[in-house]
C-alpha cells in the first residue's frame, strides 16, 4: 500500500514538526529572542568592536548570577533577561559579535544591541558602534 502526495507531505511536515520540536526546549512560549537596541540591551557586543563603551569591568555585573562583568550596562539582569526568563528562557541569546553566536546557541536567538547605537547611522558613527545598516548587514549574514 503506497502513500499518496497528501498523505506523505503531510507525513513529512509532522516529522519535521518532531524533529524541530526535540531540537528546541519545548518549555520555551516562543522559539526565540531577537532584541536590537543600544546599551539598555547590549550583552557584550561592545567588547567585540573598537570603542569607548564597555561594561567589562566592575561594578558592571556584581549582583548578576556570575558576579562578573557581563558586558552588560547594569549591575545584574537587564529587562531583556527578565523576559527570556519570563518566555521560559533557561539561558539568553548571545552577543552577535561574541564566539559563542553559532551553531545551536542561535536557536535560541541573537542579540544584535550595541550601547550608544542610535536611531541615525551618525550618532552611531561619531560614537564607533553598530549603525542600523551594520544591524541590518549582520542580519543577513
Amino acid at each position: 500500500m503506497g502513500l499518496n502526495n497528501t498523505q506523505a507531505l503531510t507525513l513529512l511536515l509532522m516529522s519535521l514538526a518532531i524533529c524541530l520540536n526535540n531540537a528546541h526546549d519545548s518549555t520555551t512560549l516562543v522559539l526565540a529572542i531577537i532584541i536590537f537596541g543600544d546599551s539598555a540591551a547590549d550583552v557584550r557586543n561592545n567588547d567585540y568592536i573598537l570603542t569607548l563603551f564597555k561594561a567589562n569591568y566592575p561594578p558592571y555585573g556584581r549582583d548578576f548570577v556570575t558576579y562578573q562583568p557581563t558586558g552588560r550596562f547594569c549591575n545584574g539582569k537587564l529587562v531583556i533577561d527578565m523576559t527570556a526568563d519570563a518566555l521560559g528562557f533557561t539561558t539568553y541569546p548571545s552577543a552577535d559579535l561574541s564566539p559563542q553566536a553559532s551553531g545551536k546557541n542561535l536557536l535560541i536567538g541573537a542579540n544584535f544591541a550595541s550601547a550608544s547605537a542610535g536611531y541615525d547611522d551618525k550618532t552611531s558613527i561619531l560614537n564607533v558602534s553598530f549603525s542600523n545598516n551594520c544591524f541590518l548587514s549582520n542580519c543577513r549574514k
